[in-house]
This record gives C-alpha cells, sequence and structure tokens, in this order.
C-alpha cells in the first residue's frame, strides 16, 4: 500500500513539473518576431520643398534665395503680376500651380530647371521663365561649410495678391479687359469744306488750305476701359486722353479775330518757313469694339473699333518761323483763342492686331465756332501704337 502511494505522488509532481516547463515554451512560440536592421543611404542630394523653412538664418543645409523666405515671395509675386497683366484672359486659370524643380549648384547659379507637376503649356513656360530669371542663390554646405550642389522643389502659384486695407473687393475681370485705346498715335490732318465733303479746296477763304504733309499730329492716350457686353467678343471701350494737332498753312497768312470773327491776311512781306496753328484737346472716346482671338494674348488680339471721341480745348497758338533778308532768322508765336471751337467730336474707325493698328478720325464739329467763319472740318488718320492695361 505504501509503495502504490508513493507511485502516485511522484506521478503527480512530475505532471506538475512537466505543465511548469512547458509555459516558456508557449510564450516563445508567440514572441516569434524578427528584428532585421537596415542600413539607411542618404540620398546623394538632399531635396527641399519651398514651403519648408530652415530652423534658422544661419541654417545653410539647404541653398536659400538671396534675402531669405520673404525675399523669394516677393520675387515671385512680382514676376506673376507682370506675366498676368500681360497676357490673361477670361479663360485664365487663377490660382493654377505649377512644380518647377532644378539645382542649386556651388556657384548659386540656377541649372537645369524641369516641370516636375505643370498646369499647361501657357503657364508651364512662364514658370520657367521666371526660374531661369532668377538671381543666383546662397548655395547648400555640408557640416564643414563647404558649398554643395543641392536640389530644390519650388511651387509657383498663378494668382494676384491685395495688399490693402478696407473692403476693397477686385473685380476678377476687371484687370484682363483688351481694349485698343490706350497708347500713343502718329497722323496727318487734311482740312475739307464741308461735314461729309471730302473737298480739300476752300473757294472763298483760301487760308483754310492746309499742307497735309507738314500738319502733323500726336494722340497720347493714357487710360482706358472696356465694358465686355458679349465675352470678350464685343464691348465699349471707353477711357481719356491728349489730342495735339498742328494744322500747316499754305501761304504766310496771319490769323485775326474779333470776338465774333476769325479770318487771315497775307503777309506779302514776308516767305514763311513755317506757319502753323497749334491746338491741343483733351480726349475721351466711347468705341464699340469688336475683338478676334480674345483668348490669345494681347499681341495677338485683331480688333475693329468704330465710335465717336470728344473732347474740349486746352490751348492754342500761331507760330511763325522764317529768315529775314540779312539772313537773320526769327519765331514768332501768338497766343489765342482764334475762335476755335471749344468742343471737338471725331468719328472714328480703328483697325489693327496686337499693338499695332491703323485709325481714320472725320471732323463732326468744325474746328471753328459757328458763324465766325466757314466750315472747317478735318479729316484725321495715322498709326497707333496700342499698349494693353
Amino acid at each position: 500500500m505504501k509503495n502504490i502511494s508513493a507511485a502516485v505522488i511522484s506521478l503527480f509532481c512530475f505532471a506538475a513539473q512537466a505543465q511548469v516547463l512547458e509555459k516558456p515554451q508557449l510564450v516563445e512560440k508567440i514572441d516569434t518576431s524578427v528584428v532585421i536592421e537596415q542600413d539607411l543611404v542618404p540620398p546623394p542630394v538632399e531635396i527641399t520643398e519651398v514651403w519648408a523653412v530652415p530652423d534658422s538664418e544661419e541654417d545653410r543645409s539647404t541653398p536659400q534665395f538671396p534675402g531669405g523666405q520673404d525675399s523669394l515671395a516677393l520675387y515671385l509675386k512680382n514676376a506673376v503680376e507682370q506675366f498676368i497683366f500681360a497676357d490673361t484672359s477670361d479663360s485664365f486659370p487663377w490660382g493654377e500651380s505649377v512644380y518647377i524643380a532644378f539645382e542649386v549648384a556651388t556657384d548659386g547659379q540656377l541649372n537645369n530647371p524641369i516641370v516636375e507637376m505643370g498646369y499647361n503649356a501657357l503657364l508651364d513656360s512662364a514658370a520657367l521663365d521666371i526660374v531661369r530669371n532668377m538671381p543666383k542663390w546662397i548655395p547648400a554646405s555640408d557640416e564643414n561649410g563647404t558649398p554643395i550642389v543641392a536640389s530644390y522643389r519650388l511651387q509657383i502659384i498663378f494668382d494676384l495678391e491685395l495688399d490693402m486695407e478696407g473692403d476693397f473687393e477686385f473685380e476678377e475681370g476687371s484687370m484682363r479687359e483688351k481694349g485698343h485705346w490706350a497708347g500713343f498715335e502718329l497722323g496727318v490732318q487734311l482740312n475739307t469744306s464741308g461735314f461729309l465733303d471730302p473737298t480739300p479746296t476752300f473757294a472763298t477763304t483760301p487760308y483754310w488750305e492746309n499742307n497735309s504733309a507738314k500738319s502733323l499730329l500726336f494722340n497720347l492716350n493714357t487710360f482706358q476701359y472696356k465694358f465686355n457686353l458679349i465675352s470678350d467678343v464685343l464691348g465699349l471701350t471707353t477711357g481719356y486722353g491728349f489730342h495735339f494737332g498742328a494744322t500747316e498753312l499754305t501761304s504766310s497768312y496771319v490769323l485775326a479775330h474779333t470776338p465774333d470773327t476769325v479770318y487771315a491776311v497775307i503777309d506779302n512781306n514776308q516767305v514763311y518757313k513755317r506757319n502753323t496753328l497749334y491746338s491741343a484737346y483733351f480726349t475721351v472716346p466711347l468705341l464699340l469694339e469688336f475683338t478676334a482671338g480674345q483668348d490669345q494674348p494681347f499681341k495677338k488680339i485683331f480688333y475693329l473699333d468704330a465710335g465717336v471721341i470728344g473732347g474740349v480745348r486746352m490751348y492754342s497758338h500761331q507760330r511763325f518761323t522764317g529768315t529775314y533778308a540779312n539772313g537773320d532768322q526769327f519765331e514768332n508765336t501768338t497766343k489765342a483763342k482764334f475762335n476755335l471751337n471749344t468742343w471737338m467730336l471725331d468719328a472714328s474707325v480703328r483697325v489693327g492686331y496686337g499693338h499695332f493698328g491703323l485709325f481714320a478720325n472725320y471732323a463732326i464739329l468744325s474746328m471753328f465756332k459757328e458763324g465766325t467763319t466757314v466750315g472747317v472740318y478735318p479729316m484725321r488718320f495715322g498709326i497707333s501704337f496700342n499698349i494693353p492695361q
């Protein structure tokens, strides 16, 4: 009996010992993860995105634009605005971005600019030009302070930023209208004897006949605004400018006037080299404008304008130049109104392509006040040089 009891106790102790020894084996089977150490190889060139600002101004581990991030932001703002003001249309993709990657050499030169993520050919080309025109950068350097080649990624956003206070609201299309008034014009003037009568001869008042080759005009059109009626295809263009005209008389006529009349008498004692009546007007146009190719840059747009140009007289004088019998030269000027019409109103037709065009104006109002002399209706024509605003 004792032997049986001892055997049972021994078996129980063996079973308990076996159970205790198995538990570590179960734990080892569960925790079977293996850690593999990898050697991380640094890239040959450090890449820094434009929005990753260095921790301090003394950090030279990345290339920097001269003057830092603020100077870079100001450069991009000015460059983008110049591009937008020159070549935008109503279909311009406002707010779109182009990402440009390039290398900054050890001397700060920007090399190999490429479009990493573009939008279209127009914006991609503009973004590349903006980068190519940048000044030299401050190159990156290693831990020893030695300049190294580094890559940089730049985001260029094609939009406008207004740094204005108050409740100003920018009208999206106002800076992109493509009227064809602003600029300057050169031309000549021919006096005609009646409204809708192109006859250049004056039977009873020959002193109003002029030398058209020497009767020059210059128009300085300083401001314009176009109100679109049908997209960019049809609209009304207005603005303001200045007209400077010179009417060259055909003989040695001296203008004379009373409060109610104006006429000329010939000076038989002297032959004038130049005998010119000058006048200056402040002008305002109202032109119905048709354009074709409105989705193109300004320089590729065809336009046709028709309308009227009004003006108010600011100044006038007659100027004589010549030579006396003894060889002395003289120049005399008479400042007067000469009963010139206070108002100017011309019918106008203008046609052109981009920056260049032709214009023809015909006076609806006589050059002089009604009743002071016969009607004088100048015809003006010449070339225009258009400047976008």
